[in-house]
């Protein structure tokens, strides 16, 4: 991302915004974590979970946080040690299946060798089947 602070910028407002869709609000926040976003930022983002009204959008954030908190991976250090002490600061959600969330799964070998595989999905709490899926 050439601009990380203008697109954090442009899609905190809809991040924040419980008027907009689940879906929307869920690529904002995905694209604002892609935009390297300092500690402060990511804490920022923590905190909103105390707010938030959607169990869709807060269990995503949580899951996501939490997912990138526990990672072993050598390229994600530095945003894993942000996101141990953001995650103080995020409400939990341990939500079921029908809700959306972030999943990482790693295999580390040695300090410079690995694999992860990045599982997201934007669910609707109506079915146990996910609306949207990456990998």
């Amino acid at each position: 991302i050439k601009l990380p602070h203008k697109v954090r910028n442009c899609l905190y407002p809809v991040f924040k915004n419980p008027e907009r869709s689940v879906e929307e609000r869920i690529a904002a926040f995905i694209v604002m974590m892609d935009s390297e976003p300092q500690a402060s930022f990511l804490e920022l983002l923590a905190q909103s979970t105390q707010r938030e009204t959607s169990n869709q959008v807060g269990g995503f954030v949580y899951t996501h946080m939490k997912s990138l908190a526990e990672s072993r991976m050598p390229v994600d250090r530095e945003i894993s040690k942000a996101c141990q002490k953001a995650l103080r600061l995020c409400k939990p959600f341990h939500l079921g299946i029908q809700y959306s969330q972030s999943s990482k799964f790693q295999a580390v070998k040695e300090a410079s060798l690995g694999a992860s595989v990045d599982i997201q999905t934007v669910s609707d709490k109506r079915s146990v089947l996910p609306r949207a899926a990456t990998a």
